[in-house]
């Protein structure tokens, strides 16, 4: 008989609503229950395509012995961590303090109030391997429970505490990083803090090398998608270096050192078994230091910014010229991803799923023998391919093809042999909710990558998704976002910062490639909403609005500074609010705003160069935003044509605006034409001041414009 979990829209939630296990959401019914009763809540945190999450539901959650226990004794309640990351965030804090250590599934208990007490990851069924079995774990929480409640709630309120005093203790640390142990000469000028900051950076990231195998750390390696954008920044030579601008300060040194470490860490990830060189597109992480062996899920938001890694650099080697095969190399992952996300991620409402599932079935005549990775691996036997025959199955990698030896590519005779055996197996769950920041992640990968790879197609799936979720995510009254959907039922939680920050420059991006300005308007509009509800004058909020329990429990809903699987949210909105280039952003000037949330970067740099990449290129773009072409015309041919003229420039250091929408107005233009002298923007003017009428464009930076010009040749000198 279904559980309380049969009408929840999460696809995780969903795989328990059979469960012998009486779950309950996360809401305040349930904690009322327990209130109730006076008894504890289990509190069970998961996802969708998480292995060992699907293992602890077969060995305990599934059990009638275990669900009587449970139902006996706690008020249970699951919760997706990827529709409820408010509720993951708080007791993964407060789980990390009381073991040291974290991961999925999550199993916390609590007090009917909501702290925490007891914390773990997976237990299994039976003691093994140093783990108490998941019996014994709930047998002795009952025990202190029932005997020992003082202890309990003593402990409980510690926690509490520790808890409440993080934000507290994070600012404590930053502040004492201290400065640079560097002593540099003296120089002829000051250098600027920007390139001094990318040096130290740089600096730590070469310690934290692991020269073996490449990435970061000597452990399991994950994808450090926010360390190789930031990287695509620093490497990138300027187009042209404005004389006080971050890019006139980054140094040759700077430079070749960030593409020696953005080169050799994304052909570890490329060449590796991280990407499915048969599909298309990258696994979550490598269990193995040598990113040998992946965990299988996939992951939207891992390959949204690996799509845009990759083609950010791609520019770069091809404009040098001197690395081909490498360019080749991650040319084709790229592509290959966005096939695989076309085929396997776009749902019926044209918008992007959230995950594949690590496990599926190794065949449709084994239903119920899921393994990890039975969809992705496949055996060799001497010279010939076998799906099976008693050897290990293995991940493919580029080495497997003849081709490898040239570009990585695996050799595409193998790859479709390999592709038509993948066919006759059972393919893993699909997690098709729709998560927002996931979406707007993925919709500017697309629109940087469609443009920098020469694939306007690309366009259209970035498109519908942006629309999707602007029509059924966002609350035209409030503009408020919802973070979940499914099919057409939208989950009625608000979303988080991420998802604010990453739907705008999602939107951004997408104006920045098409030129379409309603993406503009929209994303202008919302970074008006985003500010006015998470920025507030002593902190950046993650949750706008925190629930009751998880205020009892001890969340802040201050929003970190250091990156995680994805950039920092301070640092997504600071350099989103750079890009759209704006003076003022909620009635607040933008670059006190964007200031104020890369305020602690250089703390977060020395402490932390691993979990800087978004701080960095927040602080980069904040000290060299884009140059801003303010065009006149009437003719939408005319201003396609600018864009083209443009090129790529568009989605790295170029915004070309409209003047309709142009952030100052119209320029005014001095009464000498042929004056070499700039001059400032009006917010008042409206109409253009120039000899004669048509096609005029204004070179822009910091409220102060060159003199106009009126063709495209023109344009193309204007930018050097």
């Amino acid at each position: 008989m279904p559980n309380r979990l049969a009408g929840a829209t999460s696809p995780y939630l969903l795989q328990h609503a059979e469960n012998p296990v009486d779950w309950w959401q996360f809401s305040p019914e349930a904690f009322a229950e327990a209130q109730t009763r006076d008894v504890p809540v289990l509190l069970s945190v998961g996802y969708a395509a998480c292995h060992w999450c699907h293992v602890m539901a077969h060995e305990s959650f599934e059990d009638p012995e275990t669900g009587d226990y449970v139902n006996a004794h706690f008020v249970p309640v699951k919760v997706d961590r990827e529709q409820r990351p408010d509720v993951d965030s708080v007791y993964m804090a407060a789980t990390q303090l009381l073991t040291g250590q974290g991961g999925w599934p999550m199993t916390v208990f609590l007090t009917p109030e909501g702290r925490a007490f007891h914390a773990g990851t997976y237990y299994p069924p039976r003691p093994a391997h140093g783990r108490p079995s998941f019996m014994q774990v709930m047998v002795a929480v009952t025990e202190a429970w029932t005997v020992r409640r003082d202890e309990v709630e003593r402990s409980a309120e510690q926690l509490t505490e520790a808890l409440e005093r993080h934000p507290e203790l994070v600012d404590r640390m930053l502040a004492d990083a201290g400065p640079s142990a560097v002593a540099e000469p003296a120089g002829d000028g000051a250098r600027e803090p920007s390139g001094e900051l990318a040096g130290e950076w740089l600096n730590g990231l070469e310690l934290a090398r692991d020269a073996a195998h490449e990435g970061f750390g000597g452990g399991a390696k994950f994808p450090p998608s926010p360390v190789l954008e930031a990287l695509t920044t620093i490497a990138r030579s300027p187009f042209q270096a404005h004389e006080g601008t971050a890019s006139s300060w980054l140094i040759p040194e700077q430079r070749r050192a960030a593409r020696e470490l953005l080169s050799r860490t994304l052909d570890a990830i490329v060449l590796g078994a991280l990407q499915d060189h048969v599909g298309g597109g990258f696994f979550r992480y490598s269990v193995t230091p040598d990113w040998s062996l992946p965990h299988y899920e996939k992951m939207l938001y891992d390959n949204a910014q690996l799509l845009r890694v990759l083609a950010r650099t791609v520019v770069i080697l091809e404009r040098e010229g001197t690395d081909p095969n490498r360019a080749a190399r991650y040319r084709h992952a790229a592509t290959a991803l966005v096939h695989w996300l076309h085929r396997e991620m776009v749902t019926p409402q044209g918008a992007f799923a959230a995950s594949l599932d690590a496990d599926s079935d190794p065949s449709p005549d084994e239903p119920h023998a899921e393994r990890e990775g039975a969809y992705y691996t496949f055996s060799r036997v001497d010279e010939g391919l076998s799906s099976s025959g008693g050897v290990r199955p293995e991940p493919v990698t580029a080495a497997w093809g003849e081709g490898g030896r040239v570009t990585g590519i695996l050799d595409e005779s193998l790859r479709a042999a390999l592709w038509q055996r993948r066919l006759e197996r059972t393919a893993p769950h699909r997690d098709d909710k729709v998560v927002t920041a996931w979406n707007g992640m993925m919709i500017a990968g697309l629109a940087d990558a469609a443009v920098l790879l020469d694939a306007p197609e690309w366009l259209d799936l970035a498109g519908a998704a942006a629309e999707f979720l602007w029509e059924h995510h966002r609350d035209a009254a409030t503009g408020r976002l919802a973070r979940t959907s499914r099919g057409d039922a939208v989950d009625p939680h608000e979303g988080q910062l991420e998802d604010y920050a990453w739907l705008g420059a999602g939107q951004l991006a997408l104006y920045r490639a098409t030129g379409d300005g309603v993406w503009y308007e929209r994303s202008r509009a919302l970074a008006e909403v985003t500010v006015e509800r998470f920025v507030r004058d002593d902190a950046v909020l993650e949750s706008a609005r925190l629930d009751p329990t998880l205020v009892t429990a001890g969340a802040t809903g201050r929003a970190e500074p250091f990156d995680d699987v994805a950039p920092s949210t301070p640092a997504v909105l600071a350099r989103w609010l750079t890009d759209l280039s704006r003076p003022r952003t909620a009635g607040r000037e933008t670059s006190e705003l964007v200031g104020r949330l890369t305020a602690q970067a250089t703390g977060v740099v020395l402490k932390a160069p691993t979990a800087a990449g978004g701080m960095v290129s927040a602080v980069l773009g904040r000290e060299d935003p884009p140059a801003l072409l303010v065009a006149s015309t009437s003719d939408p041919a005319q201003f396609r044509a600018l864009l083209d003229t443009v090129g790529d420039r568009r989605v790295l250091d170029v915004l070309v605006l409209d003047a309709a929408v142009a952030p100052y107005g119209v320029p005014e233009t001095p009464e000498k034409s042929g004056s070499a002298a700039t001059t400032q923007t009006s917010e008042t003017s409206q109409t253009p001041q120039h000899p004669g009428a048509g096609f005029t464009v204004w070179l822009c930076r910091d409220g102060r414009c060159e003199l106009p010009v009126h063709g495209p040749q023109e344009v193309a000198r204007l930018l050097g």
